[in-house]
């Protein structure tokens, strides 16, 4: 997989793409959202790396969402942000469609949608009613 462009400065990925950043940036990225358990071992001196690790098949506690919420916004202000779990398919596409609903893009079902066209996701069911019920 590589990156998927969800909006100009938005991106998701999985953490091979993550780990393809310390050699080459192409879409300019400043900072990575990992929301998997899994390190980036060979990190790029030029790129600020988050680790919010999600269980991709249990709810999310609130604080956590709004953790990872608030460094997308606060990122997202100054620089490009690409968002990481482990295949690219579950809990990326699901925290980035969650910041499209939470910054009034629109909701996260159409963002979710939007975001098949582009790449086919598999969002788990709880994660995302967890997601939804915090939004």
């Amino acid at each position: 997989m590589s990156l998927i462009q969800v909006l100009d400065r938005l991106f998701i990925g999985g953490i091979e793409d993550a780990r393809a950043l310390a050699e080459s940036n192409p879409a300019g990225i400043t900072t990575v959202v990992i929301l998997c358990s899994e390190k980036v071992q060979k990190l790029s001196p030029d790129i600020n790396f988050l680790r919010y690790p999600v269980k991709e098949t249990l709810p999310i506690a609130v604080g956590h969402f709004d953790e990872i919420i608030n460094s997308l916004w606060e990122n997202l202000r100054w620089g490009t942000v690409s968002i990481h779990s482990l295949a690219g398919r579950n809990r990326a596409p699901v925290f980035a469609a969650a910041w499209l609903h939470c910054c009034g893009c629109k909701n996260i079902d159409a963002a979710l949608a939007d975001i098949q066209k582009l790449h086919r996701i598999t969002p788990n069911p709880i994660l995302l009613q967890s997601v939804k019920e915090l939004l």
